[in-house]
């Protein structure tokens, strides 16, 4: 494979693999588990496409490096920016009796966007918010639709693969994102469900 076809294939595998995509077509999946689709709909709009629209207008205004938000300065309005969306949109939820599995869902997506910003904002330290989702929402899926949907977590590797070529994350980001984010998302459903 010449460097030029890796570099493709990173750059690709990082547009797939975006925490927008990833939470929009993850909580599709789960709207059809729960036989709620447009509540799936609704928990994909608050936590991917209502979140990419603001970080695209922060790119816009100047005030977001790129849409992957790679500098960790700017993760400083982004993070508790979604985190106020997601927030409003669970609120939304509860107020207008979502399937209790969605709801769980999207309190998961909270706790998990909460030790990313824990780490990143306090911490000072970029944890990788692409194998952070990635994991996240492939251990819910498993959770809320079937156990087979764990054969995916080998996507969240090749995802920290593409962040780390990229050069937007080390080894240590990737993995501590995969980490946090498998085990706050199990940890927070269980809970909440």
């Amino acid at each position: 494979m010449t460097e030029t076809a890796v570099a493709r294939s990173a750059r690709v595998t990082t547009e797939l693999g975006a925490p927008w995509m990833v939470n929009i077509i993850t909580s599709v999946i789960a709207g059809f588990a729960v036989h709620a689709p447009a509540w799936g709909l609704f928990v994909a709009t608050i936590s991917g496409v209502i979140p990419m629209l603001v970080i695209l207008l922060g790119v816009r205004r100047g005030i977001a490096s790129d849409r992957h938000v790679t500098e960790i300065e700017d993760r400083h309005w982004v993070i508790p920016a979604i985190l106020a969306i997601v927030c409003l949109g669970l609120i939304i939820e509860i107020l207008r009796g979502a399937p209790r599995e969605l709801i769980a869902w999207t309190v998961a997506a909270l706790v998990v966007l909460v030790g990313i910003g824990i780490v990143t904002i306090r911490g000072g330290w970029k944890v990788s918010v692409h194998t952070a989702v990635a994991a996240g929402t492939t251990v819910l899926l498993a959770m809320i639709a079937a156990p087979w949907f764990l054969l995916a977590l080998p996507l969240t590797g090749l995802l920290g693969w593409s962040r780390v070529w990229l050069g937007d994350h080390t080894r240590g980001q990737v993995v501590v994102g995969a980490g946090l984010g498998a085990v706050l998302a199990a940890a927070a459903y269980l809970l909440a469900s």
